[in-house]
């Protein structure tokens, strides 16, 4: 799950290393990564950490100390190298300070990937041209900020039918699980019971064979 784009990025950002050189799909699935998605998206923390807001370039707003930093004020070396093999990093690593689009997940930089690290190259990235051709009605700022906020209220709540739809599945693979796990159970109870009878069985026979010696050596004897 990459992060929505239109987030500010640092000033100066374009050299090399600066951004990735990947996109999410490329990275491994992780199955606690993708719980801890589906749980905050579904059971959000109302406590949860907001992380640091990053003002865009041209704004004049003005910084909070630990609440918001401008995005020229940020300097690329000060942030987080990561290597590639490392994502999707825990949503609690602490590299995570940056506010998201999404309650309860931090990035780790600026305008970043979900799963942590940089996002992708503005140069390679087709996220603006893919929005303007879906938002050819947009005429100025007002109404890019309300087709802003439509797109992520609606990527938000695709995220939320499909955590829905894996709680679903997990919930179904976990109820399967048990099944088979109480099968599995019963089946080596009923060999252990197999196991003692046939035990028992013979026991009893060499009992009657010994019994059957004891008396035809006894017999012998006469």
């Amino acid at each position: 799950m990459g992060s929505p784009t239109g987030n500010a990025s640092p000033a100066g950002s374009s050299s090399y290393g600066r951004y990735a050189s990947y996109v999410p799909h490329d990275v491994p699935y992780n199955d606690a990564y993708e719980n801890a998605i589906m749980h905050i998206t579904l059971h959000p923390d109302p406590n949860a950490k907001k992380g640091i807001r990053v003002i865009p370039e041209g704004s004049n707003e003005q910084p909070q100390e630990g609440i918001s930093v401008r995005a020229a004020d940020i300097l690329w070396e000060s942030l987080p190298v990561i290597a590639e093999t490392d994502h999707p990093l825990p949503l609690d690593d602490p590299r995570r300070i940056y506010a998201s689009q999404v309650p309860g997940i931090l990035l780790t930089h600026p305008g970043g990937y979900h799963e942590g690290g940089p996002g992708l190259d503005p140069e390679m990235d087709t996220f603006a041209e893919d929005f303007t051709s879906r938002h050819g009605e947009v005429q100025n700022s007002a109404q890019l900020k309300v087709a802003k906020d439509k797109d992520v209220k609606a990527n938000l709540e695709l995220l939320k039918k499909q955590m829905l739809d894996r709680q679903k599945a997990v919930e179904h693979n976990a109820k399967i699980h048990s099944q088979l796990k109480a099968l599995t159970e019963q089946h080596e109870l009923e060999l252990k019971l197999l196991k003692n009878s046939a035990d028992e069985q013979r026991v009893k026979r060499e009992a009657r064979e010994r019994k059957k010696r004891e008396r035809e050596a006894a017999a012998g004897t006469k």
